[in-house]
């Protein structure tokens, strides 16, 4: 079995051979896990997160396309469940900063209520962004302000956010 890819093996899985999802969990735990670790730098969180994804590959091993790479479906599912885990737990995970803001190489989580440099409003706006998954029409509409508005508040948090990864406070 070692010598077959992994969409060969995902598609024995697929018709009930487990010891081809064994083989796909030994080849690719050790990267998963490794990319999970540099996001989320508390091991207890890391390994529930590890879990559920290859939880997530085994449920939903019937809707795996084989003409896909199976280890970009497999990384999908496993920033997927990162995600889930983050906006369950009201954290606000690093990468949504690094997405919007160019030069922060601070690996870690955020949690809002921690930042006393941030206003209540900065807060909420964040937490609307980044937890609600709203965009800027739904958060303005909440916060009811303009989306300018919106925009140039998240702007000016997620500077603040920044500055104070970088100082090592918050």
């Amino acid at each position: 079995m070692q010598e077959l890819d992994d969409q060969e093996l995902m598609i024995q899985y697929q018709n009930g051979d487990h010891r081809a999802f064994e083989v796909l969990y030994k080849r690719h735990e050790a990267k998963v896990y490794s990319y999970l670790k540099k996001r989320l730098p508390h091991s207890d969180n890391v390994e529930e997160v590890f879990q559920n994804a290859f939880l997530k590959v085994h449920k939903s091993r019937h809707n795996y396309n084989p003409k896909f790479l199976f280890v970009q479906w497999l990384y999908v599912i496993a920033r997927s469940e990162l995600l889930d885990f983050c906006k369950k737990k009201k954290v606000v995970h690093i990468e949504y900063i690094e997405m919007a803001s160019e030069d922060t190489s601070v690996d870690g989580e955020l949690e809002l209520k921690d930042y006393k440099n941030l206003s209540e409003k900065e807060k909420e706006l964040l937490s609307l962004k980044f937890i609600s998954d709203l965009d800027y029409s739904e958060i303005s509409e909440a916060l009811n302000i303009s989306q300018s508005n919106a925009r140039k508040i998240f702007s000016r948090a997620l500077k603040k956010v920044k500055e104070a990864l970088i100082k090592g406070e918050s």
